[in-house]
C-alpha cells in the first residue's frame, strides 16, 4: 500500500516534469551526527594535544586565549540500512540534497554543570561537517537551524549513497576560550545535528 501510493505520487508529478521527492530522516532511522567530549584543564599546556577518551584534541595559541579542536568520523548509514530502510531500496531514487538540523553545540563546565557564558566565556565557537560550516558562536542563541549540505560536504555522501554503500561524515569542533577569566579544569563540549536525506527520481516531461 505504501509503496503504491509513492508510485502514484511520483507518476502524478512526472507527468507535469517535476522531481518527485520523498525524505528520509529519523523517523526513518537516519541517525543523528552527535558526540560529547571532556577535556581536563588543570593542568593543560596549550600548544600540546590532550587525549580525551578516543580523541585527541589539538590545542594552539590564538591572541590571548587557546583554541580547542578535535574531529570525529560519525556515520550516517551502513551497508545494512540499504535493505532496512524502504525509501533506500529504489534503484533510481538518487540524492536531491541533504539536510542538517543543527540542534545543539554547548560548552559546559565539567565541575559545576553550568553552560559557559558565550559573551564573556567563549571567543569563537564553529562547528563543521565534511569542511562547511554549519554553526557557529553568532549561531548558538537561535538553534536549531536547518543547512542544506553543498561542495565536498555534499559530493562525498551523495557518491556514497547513490552508489548503496556506507556512508560517513567527520564533523569538527573548534572553539576557542580566552585566557582570562580562566578556562574551567574540564570541559564539556556537545554537538547534536540530524541529517535528513531528500531523494527523488526525474522523468521526461509527458506530453
Amino acid at each position: 500500500m505504501r509503496l503504491s501510493i509513492w508510485v502514484g505520487a511520483a507518476l502524478a508529478m512526472w507527468a507535469c516534469g517535476q522531481t518527485a521527492e520523498v525524505r528520509v530522516d529519523e523517523t526513518k532511522g537516519i541517525p543523528a551526527l552527535k558526540g560529547s567530549t571532556e577535556v581536563g584543564l588543570s593542568a593543560y599546556t596549550c600548544g600540546m594535544p590532550i587525549t580525551s577518551g578516543d580523541v585527541v584534541v589539538q590545542t594552539k595559541v590564538v591572541g590571548s586565549g587557546c583554541e580547542f579542536s578535535f574531529e570525529r568520523e560519525v556515520p550516517v548509514l551502513r551497508a545494512e540500512d540499504y535493505t532496512n530502510i524502504p525509501d533506500l531500496k529504489g534503484a533510481t531514487s538518487l540524492v536531491q540534497r541533504i539536510e542538517l538540523t543543527v540542534k545543539k553545540l554547548t560548552f559546559t563546565d565539567g565541575a559545576t554543570n553550568m553552560p559557559l557564558d558565550l559573551s564573556s566565556r567563549v571567543t569563537s565557537a564553529q562547528l563543521s561537517v565534511s569542511g562547511q560550516l554549519v554553526a557557529e558562536k553568532e549561531s548558538l542563541t537561535a538553534l536549531p537551524k536547518v543547512v542544506t549540505l553543498s561542495g565536498a560536504a555534499l559530493d562525498g555522501l551523495k557518491a556514497k549513497i547513490d552508489a548503496r554503500q556506507p556512508a560517513s561524515v567527520a564533523t569538527r569542533v573548534v572553539v576557542v576560550l580566552p585566557s582570562m577569566p580562566p578556562p574551567p579544569s574540564r570541559l564539556v563540549i556537545d554537538y547534536d545535528s540530524q541529517p535528513a536525506i531528500i531523494l527523488g527520481a526525474k522523468a521526461p516531461t509527458i506530453f
